[in-house]
């Protein structure tokens, strides 16, 4: 384990303790920064035993991540983040997707036009997206991989958060951005009401994995650091946090953290579940009976600027 420091205010700032969280036998801590208030995992574990809580289940099957008709839904919401996305361009560019999973984003807006980069820390995940004939590469972005605004748009889709050194790797990539292009961030927010109502049941807390919680605030400090100018913040994300909701809630009823997520994702320790399924069915029912209540909360917390998770846009100036 190590400790770790604020990415805005750097060494020497000092931080409060915030939440503990549970992750199988292992009890991690979050502190929050006393000068930004940003909410950092601290001690965390070294960057090689982190490895090991990205194993083959988290990134799921062979081929997909989730079972069949929830990767038909993914596409579609992928659609849809792609249409927020081109929004800001006149006509196609280049687009760079950090952690693009296994490429669906990639794909469609290859299909509108543009050429996708993509990056993966999993090679078995990366070569999911190069198999469909997208360039993909293990690993992160090397400095001076690509020349000096080579990309129009980068992407972090809910991968800020995980990243190790996150003020280092937007550093390294800002010189590839063009002058007037566009970085989209997606997030957990930590002050939004699921997490302060839930705390370490929170689905979207995902300790030791989330190394950093943002809020609005923390977020356009972080971005306005290195140069990014905030365009636009949103609070509704259909896509993440009606089943934030969801799974937080079964997690406060005492079921298994995070068992229905495991459920759902088709990696071979998920497929072979040992838990029961009388357990299962009652999940599953209380489930579909929350659904519209965890529909209506989503879309009064976006009203109210309070969503679990955030997706801004940010201009280079």
């Amino acid at each position: 384990m190590e400790e770790a420091t604020c990415p805005i205010c750097g060494p020497g700032s000092r931080a409060k303790n915030f939440l503990r969280a549970r992750s199988g036998a292992s009890l991690f801590s979050y502190v929050r920064c006393s000068a930004c208030g940003l909410v950092f995992l601290s001690p965390r574990p070294e960057a090689a035993e982190m490895l090991g809580f990205y194993d083959e289940d988290y990134y799921g099957g062979e081929d997909r991540k989730f079972r069949f008709g929830l990767e038909v839904l993914r596409r579609l919401l992928a659609g849809a983040r792609a249409r927020r996305a081109r929004r800001y361009f006149p006509s196609s560019g280049k687009v760079l997707d950090v952690g693009c999973g296994q490429g669906a984003f990639l794909g469609l807006m290859q299909e509108k036009g543009w050429k996708g980069y993509g990056t993966e820390l999993s090679p078995r995940s990366a070569s999911r997206a190069i198999q469909t004939g997208l360039w993909v590469s293990a690993g992160e972005i090397q400095e001076n991989q690509f020349s000096p605004d080579f990309f129009d748009l980068i992407t972090f889709w809910h991968v800020l958060e995980h990243l190790r050194e996150p003020a280092a790797v937007l550093k390294r990539l800002r010189p590839m951005l063009r002058r007037g292009g566009i970085v989209a961030v997606s997030t957990p927010n930590v002050e939004s009401w699921q997490a302060r109502i839930f705390g370490a049941d929170w689905f979207h807390l995902d300790a030791p994995r989330h190394l950093f919680l943002f809020s609005p605030g923390t977020l356009e400090k972080f971005m306005a650091a290195h140069g990014f100018r905030l365009l636009t913040l949103s609070h509704f994300c259909w896509e993440q946090n009606p089943y934030g909701w969801l799974q937080s809630f079964l997690n406060r009823a005492g079921f298994r953290s995070n068992s229905l997520y495991t459920l759902l994702k088709d990696g071979p320790r998920n497929r072979k579940s040992s838990f029961p399924l009388g357990d299962q069915g009652k999940m599953f029912l209380l489930s579909a009976a929350l659904l519209p209540l965890c529909l209506l909360l989503s879309g009064v917390m976006g009203i109210f600027h309070r969503g679990a998770t955030i997706e801004a846009f940010f201009v280079k100036e």
